[in-house]
């Protein structure tokens, strides 16, 4: 029996009322680009959808264009010699593989202008980034007139598509629909860089503008659906099918799903401010921006979860994630400006369909372990929400562009994902996720390969899926730990919190990110960038060597003023000296990053002093005088540079000082391991 879980607290006025109020309040920082109406009918035994579509594009730049691109995506599973499958030989991000001759294609039938004119004799497929002549992925089209700066467009057209089995974020397994990119799709025109029209690769995603949709989805009359949007109305015909109506503003994309109600269920919740943002996070918020609580108020929102009935039990759980998620990146990021989420949970088998994004629609997808006992209690199913919450903000409202700079998509989400997971494991708000080094995790992914690892490359110029995670998601989320501990916490979370109300609703690129973070925090960080992201330099410094020894009197002959005389047979230490060493401590560089780093010496008599070094030479070596014996040296004491992966060299002690303490040899031992560790796997 199914089991249904519905809050109603008037949710159809809350939510329209929250939609006036939040249009009212969050203008958009960037006018609508295109805009579309889509009336689309799913045939459920046949995956087949046939689609009308009508397109308003305005050209916002300052450059005349007389062509469009469109992509379609569905085309990059329509058969082995695609780019798209081909490159899943190379192992892609996503381990897809064929399944069964269940290919996916989009054709587009017909295709008017504003003036009437047939433009399907002007389309052609084009492939730029590979010439491969299999793939039909991106179309241009040339258009009979010129759009100059300011001109609208108006299209017309008529397509159909066939869904693949589950691959990519879309398709179907049995009667489950996960439904993206699959409607013709207008490219980014970016002006004098012309437009920004690519092949649909096996390690990239999306990119696209801003507007406004209205989409209307035929389905079987029973079936649960969930959608990128507001729904303004439903209706059901005498056929058996019923016809929901949608409404997006300000999104890029638009998604849905949908399933017969025996497999998925619906849970209609909330998210009320009052009630779900922690009291701590608003004080370290408060505190980190400088702003009071007035200005960090949230609004109201609703959630809507469609789960497999198989995974019921882990709703609450993915309620509690979300409401997390929403408190910890509206604090520190800014209020989602829209009224309404719905989470998905992919059915088993439908994997390919998780772990994935929309506006105001993410798919998660429970495995196995989190799903049915005893294991249903696993962490993963938290940090997935919260990640893929997080992208709402980092490519959802902040579209960069994903085929050229993954990383600012992925990497900026994977940085706040651990930020929101370690608040909620520090501050004990779920039970089942204990303290844990989420950081400590990343270095040693990063450290395993001890591989340079370049960031900023075109997606589809990593030939394997370890690569491209390595690069966008986790060295990306340690540059930018290292970075809040260059400059500092509060500049952190001021930089990052302006970087989204400045260029929200717009695209964004890596410069523009190292520009706000370097404004905001007062020093320049390009050379900072230039190296960790923009290049592959590695950050690695060494403790070479320390020298030490007590002063000795002087030896050979000494003239008093009348007369030589022999001085310094003795070899034992100045007795005047009995308080003073003299130490020679050697640091190097030994990777090829170049930048500051703390150096903390510690005496035997609990002495602790810092010094820094620019480290612009490959080494450098300090003569020094203490009153007592030279204990301890470390490099990075405070782990600001959270991308040096080997860090079994940055430490040195004096034997003589530190033997005697109990805990010595199991520190030894344990530093051992670990550097055994990183130098064989």
């Amino acid at each position: 029996m199914i089991i249904r879980i519905v809050v109603r607290f008037g949710l159809f006025l809350f939510t329209f009322a929250v939609t006036g109020i939040l249009w009212a309040v969050t203008p958009p920082a960037q006018v609508d680009v295109v805009d579309y109406e889509i009336e689309v009918v799913l045939d459920p035994e046949t995956h087949r959808l046939d689609g009308v579509e009508k397109i308003r594009w305005t050209n916002r730049t300052g450059v005349a264009t007389d062509e469009l691109y469109f992509h379609l995506y569905l085309n990059a599973f329509s058969s082995s010699r695609a780019t798209f499958m081909r490159e899943l030989q190379w192992r892609s991000l996503r381990n897809s593989t064929e399944s069964g001759g269940d290919w996916g294609w989009i054709r587009i039938s017909r295709l008017v202008f504003d003036d009437g004119s047939d433009l399907l004799p002007m389309m052609e497929f084009t492939r730029p980034d590979d010439g491969n002549p299999d793939d039909f992925s991106l179309a241009r089209i040339t258009l009979p007139r010129v759009v100059e700066p300011g001109g609208v467009v108006e299209l017309e057209l008529e397509f159909e598509a066939q869904l693949p089995w589950v691959i990519a974020r879309t398709g179907f397994v049995g009667q489950f629909h996960f439904v993206g990119q699959w409607f013709p799709k207008l490219a980014v025109f970016d002006g004098e860089r012309g437009w920004n029209s690519h092949q649909f690769h096996a390690s990239s995603e999306f990119f696209a503008d801003f507007g406004d949709y209205e989409v209307t989805i035929t389905i079987p009359k029973d079936w649960v659906i969930g959608a990128s949007g507001i729904e303004v109305r439903s209706t059901t015909s005498d056929a058996g099918q019923r016809t929901v109506s949608y409404r997006a503003e300000r999104v890029h994309d638009f998604a849905w799903c949908t399933a017969p109600p025996d497999l998925m269920e619906v849970v209609e919740t909330d998210f009320e401010p009052g009630r779900d943002v922690p009291v701590r996070w608003l004080e370290r918020a408060s505190s980190l921006l400088d702003m009071g609580a007035a200005d960090l108020e949230l609004p109201p929102m609703r959630l809507r979860l469609i789960v497999p009935v198989e995974q019921v039990k882990m709703v609450p759980r993915m309620v509690r994630a979300a409401r997390l998620s929403i408190a910890w990146f509206g604090l520190f990021y800014g209020a989602y400006p829209y009224p309404e989420l719905t989470i998905v949970s992919p059915q088993v088998g439908a994997e390919e369909a998780g772990g994935m994004e929309y506006p105001n629609l993410i798919a998660t997808g429970a495995d196995g372990l989190d799903a049915y006992p005893p294991f249903w209690w696993s962490g993963d199913i938290d940090s997935l929400v919260v990640h893929e919450y997080g992208h709402q903000y980092f490519q959802g409202l902040l579209a960069s562009n994903e085929f050229k700079e993954a990383w600012l998509d992925e990497g900026l989400t994977s940085y706040a994902e651990i930020m929101c997971m370690t608040a909620i494991a520090a501050d004990g708000l779920v039970k089942e996720i204990g303290a844990f080094d989420y950081w400590g995790g990343e270095r040693l992914s990063l450290a395993v390969p001890r591989l340079p690892v370049t960031v900023a490359r075109k997606a589809w110029d990593f030939r394997r899926g370890r690569d491209y995670w390595l690069a966008s998601y986790t060295k990306t989320a340690l540059v930018l730990r290292t970075v809040e501990g260059l400059i500092g916490s509060e500049e952190m979370a001021r930089g990052m919190r302006a970087y989204y109300e400045r260029f929200r609703f717009r695209h964004p690129t890596g410069s523009d990110l190292v520009e706000v973070l370097s404004e905001v925090s007062g020093r320049d960080l390009v050379p900072f960038f230039d190296q960790a992201v923009f290049g592959d330099a590695v950050p690695d410094w060494s403790v070479l060597g320390v020298r030490q020894r007590r002063p000795r009197p002087a030896e050979g002959f000494a003239w008093d003023g009348a007369n030589w005389y022999e001085v310094g047979e003795d070899e034992s230490p100045d007795p005047a000296a009995d308080n003073s060493w003299l130490v020679e401590l050697q640091v190097a560089r030994r990777g090829d990053f170049i930048g500051p780093v703390s150096v903390e010496l510690m005496w035997s008599d609990g002495t602790i002093e810092r010094r820094s070094w620019d480290s612009r030479t490959r080494w450098v070596r300090w003569r020094l005088e203490g009153s007592s014996r030279l204990a301890q040296v470390v490099i990075d004491p405070d782990g600001v540079w959270a991308i040096e992966t080997n860090r079994a060299d940055n430490y040195w002690r004096d034997h003589a000082a530190a033997v005697d303490h109990p805990l010595w040899w199991v520190r030894e031992a344990l530093e051992l391991a670990v550097h055994l560790f990183l130098r064989f796997s």
